[in-house]
């Protein structure tokens, strides 16, 4: 039998099933998952990333909830279904995703910058590593709260343009200029203009 046949015969016994049960069989195949997830292949990764994909389809929204916050923290996390729960539009479901997974990559966060809303911005800014390029998307779509949160990261790495539209923005906000001047990494040449925006 074929693992589309296998896929199909698992499709039809999640059409019966319960809530509650295709949560439980969501939870169990997670626990499977997490279980062995530093020794499994790159194939065996993409069986459960398949898998877990068609439950995630027929669960409800508490359940994708649970399952973001376990998968955040595992690197090997399928990325199919990483993709799946970061670019979410309900941000309860995407945002340990986005703050928390390394298996998130730079294009992933790039694309959900450029697209998604201020609740998955400021999720994004919380990230322990936060590239100059994706810095400058935050910056330039987000609100006043995403930058201070981006600004307030010291682990956030701005580009010189970046700073200069911050600088720019601090201007009107007080509390996000003295973040700027907490930072150790503010190019020399403009720290004369934040001087005049802390004024």
């Amino acid at each position: 039998m074929g693992i589309q046949s296998l896929i199909a015969d698992f499709d039809a016994v999640l059409m019966t099933a319960s809530n509650a049960r295709r949560a439980t069989m969501l939870r169990q195949m997670t626990d499977l998952f997490l279980g062995g997830a530093s020794s499994y292949s790159d194939d065996q990764v993409a069986v459960f990333g398949l898998i877990i994909k068609i439950l995630i389809a027929k669960v409800e929204r508490q359940a994708l909830i649970e399952l973001s916050g376990r998968l955040a923290s595992t690197d090997t996390s399928p990325p199919d279904v990483v993709n799946r729960l970061s670019r979410d539009d309900d941000i309860a479901i995407a945002g340990s995703i986005l703050e928390r997974s390394n298996a998130l990559n730079e294009k992933d966060l790039l694309e959900i910058a450029e697209t998604k809303g201020q609740g998955h911005l400021l999720a994004i800014a919380c990230r322990k590593q936060i590239s100059e390029t994706v810095t400058d998307i935050l910056i330039s779509r987000g609100t006043p709260e995403v930058l201070r949160k981006t600004v307030g990261n010291e682990c956030a790495r701005f580009s010189e343009i970046g700073y200069v539209k911050l600088i720019g923005q601090a201007k009107n906000d007080r509390d996000l200029a003295e973040l700027i001047a907490n930072r150790e990494d503010i190019p020399t040449e403009l720290q004369p203009f934040l001087r005049l925006a802390l004024a």
